[in-house]
C-alpha cells in the first residue's frame, strides 16, 4: 500500500541552447527541453509540504539508453506548484522524434518516492505536451481512532483502526493495535521508536492482531476497518497506542504504522462480560440497523452468553419514566439479534434490522446480553426516524420576468402542519446563458441561499450577475434527519444587469516595489453593489505563462484598493492585471508589466541594493553621506560609543538573516541609560530619515562583509579618510568590530577601540 504524494506534470517546450542541470551529447538542432511542474497531492498529517527537494529524473529511450538528471524543485511563491528553474539552466533534454519515458525518484519527507510516465514523443509540431506521473511513497496509509468513552474501562479498551489505501504488490495479512503506558512512551526519543523494528521496553507492550491470513493467495481477507480488544490494562492509567499493518511476503521492515493517540483508563474494572452499543446506522422511514458486541473477560466462553439483542423505547417514554431502558420493563420493547458472528475468541458481534417505527419519532436503544441469568447492558444511544418529504408542501413566489437590479429577494412559503423540524430552508438557483436549454432539476446545485423558519414565510437574497443571463430557482427544505424536499422550479427570469461595477489600473499605479514584491493599486467603482471581489492576477512575463497567482479582496464600496504581490523573484518582469468578479462573472483591465528590483538598483530608501535573499524574501540597501560608488568623497565619521561598559547583552549576530537593527537599538538604549551625550555611529544611523525611511541601522559584521563582497564584484569600493568602518557588533567593553584598511587598502575585519573615529555605512532591510 502506498500513498499519493505528488502529481508531476511535465510540459515539453522549445530549446534555444543547451545549458542545464546535466549536459549530454545531443545535437542542438534535434532536441527539446523539459520544464517540470510538480503539484502537491494527498498528504498525511501535513507530510509532503516541503519547501524544496532534489529529484533524479531519468529519460529512458526505446533503445534502452538512459540519461540521468538531478534537478532541484522549489516553490518560491508558495503556491503549491514546484518547478525546476529554466532561467538558472535547470533543463532536461530529450531527442525529437524518439519515444521516451520519464522515471522520477526522490527522497521527500523521509520517504523514497518513485513514479514513471507512459511513452512520450517530442516532435517539432508540438506546442505543448503534458505527461502525468504519480509519485508514490511505498507506504500503507492507515488510521487509528480515539477510543469511545463508553468502551474504555479500567482493565481493557476497544480500539479501532482503518486501512485507508493499499497499493502494495502483496495483500495485507495482518492488522492490529499496539499499546504502551504513557510513562514508557515518554522514554522514547521519538515516535519512530514505538515500532516493531525498535522494541524498546517491549515487555510493557500490549499488542492485539485483528487478522492473520493463510499463505493461500485465493484466501485473502480484504481488511478495511477493524477493531481489537486490548486487555491487561491498569486502571486510572494514561496509555499511547497506534495501529499497524503487515503484508505477507514483506520483511518486518515494511510494517506500516498510524499516528499515535492517547487515552486514559478509568476505575471501572470488569470481570465477567462487557456489552457495547454501536451507533444506529442506515436510519430510514422504513427501518434502522443496530449493532452491538459482547466482550468476554477472564476466560469466559461464548456459550455462557445465552441471549443477545436490543431493547428500545421512545425518547418521551424514556425521559418520562426514567426507565433507563431496563430489560422487559417500563413498556420498552426488545429485538433479538438476527446476525451473530465471532471476532476472535473473545468478542461476539451481533446486529439486527428493526422495522415498524413511527415516522418522525425519536427513539433510544441499547444492546443487551444475558450472562448467567443476569442482563448486561451497553450505553444508551439515540436516533430520529426521518419524515417523508412528500408530506412537506413548499413553494416560491414569482418574481419579475426581467431583473435589472444588483440582487433579488426570493420569497417562499412552507406548510408544516405535521410539525417537522428543519435544519435549512432556502433556494437553489442557477444562471445560464440566454437560449440555453433549461435545467431539468436544481437538486444537484451547490449554490444555496439560506434562510430558517419552522413554518410560514421565508426569504433569501441572491446576488445577480453583471452580464446578461437567465435565472432559474427552486425552494427547498432539509429536515433535521437529512431529507430534502423541493418545490417546483421557476420559469425563466431574464437578467439585464444594472449597477455594473468597473475597475481601472494604470501603469503609474505601482506605488512601491522591492526585490521580492510589487505594490499595485487599482480604482474600483462598486456602483452600489456589495458583492464585488476585486483582485490582481499576475505571472512571470513569459510566452507560456505557465502559472498565475492571484491576490483578492471583497469590496463593498468605491475607492482605491492596494495589493502587495509577495514572494516574487528579484529582477524579474511580471505581467499583471486587475479584475472584478461578481457571481462568477469577470471584468478585467488591460495587461501591464513591471520589474522587481535587484542588486545595483536604487532601493525604496534611496540607497543602493547590495544583497537580495531569495530564500527568505528580503533585501538590503546601503547609503553613505558621501554617496555610493568608486568616485565618492569621504563620508561621515564617528566613534562607536562609550568604553564604560557592555552595550549588547547577546552575542554578535553571525548570519545574514539576522538584522543589525536589534544591535543598533540596543546600543542607543544603553547610551541613553548612562547619559552619554556625544554623537556615535549607531545613533546617527538610528536617527537617519534618508529617503523618508526611519529604519536605517548600523550593519553587523556579516552584513558589512556582504556589502564589501558586492562592491568587489561590481568593481567598487568604500572610501574612508579614517581608514575603516564600524559595525554594530561589540567585542567587549572597550572594543568593537570594525573593517579597517590593510597595506593594500582593502577593508578587512578586525577590532578597534570604541572611542576612535571611523566612518560608517547606514543600511536598511526591506
Amino acid at each position: 500500500m502506498k500513498r499519493n504524494l505528488f502529481l508531476v506534470i511535465i510540459a515539453i517546450l522549445s530549446l534555444a541552447f543547451i545549458n542545464g542541470c546535466h549536459k549530454d551529447p545531443l545535437d542542438m538542432g534535434k532536441v527539446g527541453f523539459l520544464r517540470l511542474e510538480v503539484r502537491k497531492g494527498y498528504k498525511i498529517i501535513n507530510k509532503g509540504a516541503v519547501e524544496s527537494f532534489y529529484a533524479t529524473v531519468t529519460v529512458a529511450y526505446a533503445n534502452n539508453e538512459e540519461i540521468v538528471y538531478n534537478c532541484l524543485f522549489t516553490d518560491p511563491s508558495n503556491t503549491g506548484v514546484y518547478s525546476n528553474d529554466l532561467n538558472e539552466g535547470d533543463r532536461l533534454y530529450v531527442r525529437k522524434g524518439e519515444e521516451f519515458r520519464l522515471i522520477i525518484e526522490a527522497d521527500i519527507d523521509g520517504y523514497h518516492v518513485v513514479g514513471e510516465s507512459g511513452t512520450v514523443v517530442y516532435s517539432d509540431d508540438m506546442d505543448l505536451t503534458t505527461v502525468e506521473i504519480v509519485l508514490r511513497a511505498g507506504q500503507t496509509r492507515i488510521a487509528i481512532y480515539t477510543p469511545k468513552d463508553d468502551e474504555i474501562f479500567g482493565n481493557y479498551v476497544v480500539a479501532y483502526g482503518e486501512i485507508l489505501e493499499n497499493i502494495s504488490q502483496n495483500p495485507i495479512r495482518e492488522a492490529g493495535i499496539m499499546c504502551v503506558p504513557k510513562s514508557v512512551y515518554d522514554t522514547y526519543e521519538s515516535p519512530d521508536a514505538f515500532t516493531f523494528d525498535n522494541e524498546i521496553n517491549s515487555s510493557d507492550w500490549i499488542t492485539e492482531y485483528y487478522f492473520s491470513g493463510s499463505h493461500d493467495e485465493e484466501n485473502v481477507s480484504d481488511i478495511t476497518k477493524f477493531s481489537v480488544v486490548l486487555r491487561g490494562l491498569e486502571s486510572n492509567t494514561r496509555y499511547c497506542m497506534r495501529a499497524f499493518t503487515f503484508s505477507e511476503g514483506d520483511s518486518s521492515l515494511n510494517y506500516c504504522y498510524s499516528r499515535i493517540v492517547e487515552f486514559s483508563t478509568n476505575n471501572n474494572v470488569a470481570h465477567d462480560i462487557s456489552v457495547v452499543t454501536n451507533d444506529a446506522d442506515n436510519v430510514t422511514i422504513e427501518s434502522v440497523d443496530v449493532a452491538g458486541r459482547v466482550v468476554l473477560l477472564d476466560g469466559n466462553s461464548a456459550d455462557s452468553v445465552v441471549e443477545k439483542g436490543f431493547v428500545f423505547d421512545t425518547y418521551d417514554n424514556y425521559v418520562a419514566n426514567s426507565s433507563n431502558l431496563d430489560y422487559y420493563r417500563n413498556n420498552s420493547f426488545t429485538y433479538p439479534a438476527n446476525e451473530v458472528t465471532m471476532q476472535g475468541d473473545d468478542v461476539i458481534v451481533f446486529s439486527s434490522t428493526v422495522e415498524g417505527l413511527q415516522e418522525g419519532g425519536t427513539y433510544v436503544f441499547r444492546a443487551y446480553a444475558i450472562f448467567r441469568d443476569q442482563p448486561y447492558y451497553g450505553a444508551v444511544k439515540m436516533f430520529a426516524v426521518p419524515q417523508d418529504p412528500a408530506n412537506i408542501m413548499i413553494q416560491a413566489d414569482e418574481v419579475s420576468s426581467v431583473l435589472t437590479s444588483a440582487y433579488v429577494d426570493l420569497q417562499g412559503s412552507i406548510i408544516n402542519d405535521a410539525g417537522y423540524e428543519f435544519s435549512e430552508l432556502g433556494f437553489r438557483y442557477v444562471f445560464v446563458d440566454a437560449g440555453t436549454t433549461p435545467p431539468t432539476s436544481l437538486s444537484a446545485l451547490t449554490e444555496t441561499a439560506r434562510g430558517s423558519v419552522v413554518s410560514g414565510r421565508f426569504s433569501s437574497r441572491v446576488n445577480l450577475p453583471i452580464v446578461n443571463k437567465v435565472m432559474y430557482y427552486s425552494p427547498y427544505a432539509i429536515t433535521t434527519t437529512g431529507y430534502t424536499a423541493y418545490g417546483d422550479m421557476s420559469s425563466a427570469v431574464s437578467i439585464e444587469p444594472a449597477n455594473v461595477p468597473s475597475v481601472s489600473l494604470q501603469q503609474g499605479n505601482l506605488s512601491a516595489r522591492t526585490t521580492h514584491s510589487l505594490t499595485v493599486s487599482c480604482y474600483v467603482d462598486a456602483n452600489g453593489r456589495s458583492d464585488c471581489e476585486c483582485g490582481i492576477v499576475y505571472a512571470i512575463d513569459t510566452t507560456d505563462h505557465a502559472s498565475y497567482d492571484t491576490v483578492k479582496k471583497v469590496s463593498s464600496s468605491s475607492g482605491t484598493e492596494e495589493f502587495v504581490l509577495n514572494g516574487l523573484r528579484k529582477g524579474t518582469e511580471y505581467s499583471y492585471w486587475a479584475y472584478i468578479r461578481v457571481v462568477d462573472e469577470f471584468i478585467t483591465t488591460n495587461v501591464y508589466t513591471a520589474y522587481t528590483l535587484q542588486e545595483g538598483d536604487t532601493g525604496p530608501g534611496g540607497g543602493i541594493i547590495f544583497y537580495a535573499d531569495d530564500a527568505n524574501g528580503f533585501a538590503l540597501e546601503y547609503y553613505t553621506s558621501a554617496g555610493m560608488g568608486p568616485e565618492q568623497e569621504a563620508g561621515d565619521s564617528a566613534v562607536w560609543g562609550s568604553t564604560a561598559g557592555i552595550a549588547l547583552n547577546t552575542d554578535a549576530p553571525s548570519s545574514i538573516t539576522v538584522s543589525g537593527r536589534t544591535n543598533t537599538e540596543a546600543i542607543v538604549s544603553y547610551h541613553n541609560s548612562i547619559g552619554y551625550t556625544g554623537e556615535y555611529a549607531a545613533l546617527k544611523c538610528y536617527q537617519s530619515a534618508q529617503g523618508g525611511k526611519s529604519d536605517w541601522y548600523l550593519p553587523t559584521a556579516v552584513e558589512m562583509q556582504a556589502l564589501l563582497d558586492y562592491l568587489n564584484d561590481s568593481d567598487g569600493r568604500l572610501y574612508s579618510e579614517q581608514g575603516g568602518f564600524w559595525t554594530s557588533d561589540e567585542q567587549n567593553a572597550g572594543n568593537a568590530v570594525a573593517f579597517v584598511e590593510n597595506a593594500n587598502y582593502d577593508l578587512v575585519q578586525g577590532t578597534e577601540s570604541k572611542d576612535i573615529l571611523l566612518s560608517f555605512v547606514q543600511i536598511r532591510r526591506f
